[in-house]
C-alpha cells in the first residue's frame, strides 16, 4: 500500500470517528470490528493524522422495562416465524465469523435495557488507543452475544468492569468532554451502526473496512491510494 502525497495531509490534521451504537445490535460489534480494521490500515497509510473514536450511545429500544424482556420470544414477535428467526440468525452469524466472532444466540435469555450499560461506560476516561474499540465496549459485547449474559443487570456489569484486564486498562470516573455522548443536536441517526468521520462524511451499517477508510480519506479530503 501507498500512502497519497505528503502535501495532501495538512499538517497536524485530525481525524474524528464519532460511532453511534447500541449494545443489542450485533451489526454494531460486527462494525466496531471493521473499525478496528479500518483504522488500522489508517494508520499505516498515514501515520501523520491523529485519530480519536468518540463512542456515542444510541439505544435502540429505550422504553424496554429495568427487568428487560424475554429475549427469544421477542424475536419471535417480531419476525414472525422461527424460519424468519433462523434466517436472520444466520446471517449474522456467517457476517460475524468474517471477523472473528462466534454469536450464540441460543444462550441469551434477556432482551435488556441497555441504558445501565451505556451508563457504565460512561464512568469510563478511557480514549481508545490506535482506535481499537474500547476494552469495556468489547467485553460487553463478548459478555451479550457470545456468553448470554444479562447486560441489563447492575450486578453483571460490575463483575466485568471488574475483570482484572478492564481494571487494569482503564480507570473509572467522569466521562470527559466528547467521550460517550449521546446523540447531539442536528445529528440524525437513521440506524446502528452509525459512523461519522470529521462531523462530515457520515455512513451507516456495518460496511467493510475498505468503506470505512475511504470515509477517512474523504473526510481529510485525501486521494484514496492506488491499491484502495
Amino acid at each position: 500500500m501507498e500512502a497519497s502525497p505528503a502535501g495532501a495531509i495538512r499538517r497536524h490534521a485530525r481525524l474524528t470517528v464519532d460511532v453511534y451504537f447500541d449494545f443489542i445490535c450485533p451489526w454494531c460489534w460486527i462494525g466496531t470490528r471493521h473499525l478496528a480494521s479500518a483504522l488500522r490500515t489508517f494508520a499505516m497509510l498515514y501515520p501523520e493524522v491523529k485519530t480519536q473514536v468518540r463512542w456515542r450511545p444510541y439505544p435502540l429500544l429505550p422504553d424496554t422495562p429495568q427487568e428487560g424482556l424475554a429475549y427469544q420470544a421477542f424475536y419471535l414477535s417480531r419476525l414472525g416465524s422461527p424460519t424468519a428467526v433462523s434466517m436472520r440468525r444466520a446471517q449474522v452469524q456467517r457476517a460475524g465469523q468474517a471477523v472473528g466472532i462466534d454469536f450464540d444466540f441460543a444462550r441469551i435469555s434477556v432482551l435488556p435495557n441497555t441504558q445501565r450499560a451505556h451508563s457504565v461506560v460512561r464512568n469510563y476516561r478511557r480514549l481508545d488507543a490506535g482506535g481499537q474499540p474500547a476494552q469495556l465496549i468489547e467485553r460487553i459485547f463478548n459478555a451479550y452475544f457470545v456468553e448470554g449474559a444479562d447486560i441489563g443487570d447492575e450486578d453483571v456489569l460490575q463483575r466485568l468492569e471488574a475483570e482484572p484486564n478492564l481494571a487494569q486498562a482503564t480507570v473509572p470516573n467522569a466521562c470527559p468532554p466528547g467521550v460517550c455522548k449521546p446523540v447531539g443536536r442536528g445529528v440524525t441517526v437513521s440506524g446502528v451502526p452509525h459512523f461519522i468521520f470529521n462531523s462530515d462524511v457520515t455512513i451507516s451499517g456495518a460496511h467493510p473496512a475498505s468503506t470505512l477508510v475511504r470515509a477517512m480519506q474523504n473526510a481529510l479530503s485525501l486521494s484514496p491510494s492506488p491499491s484502495q
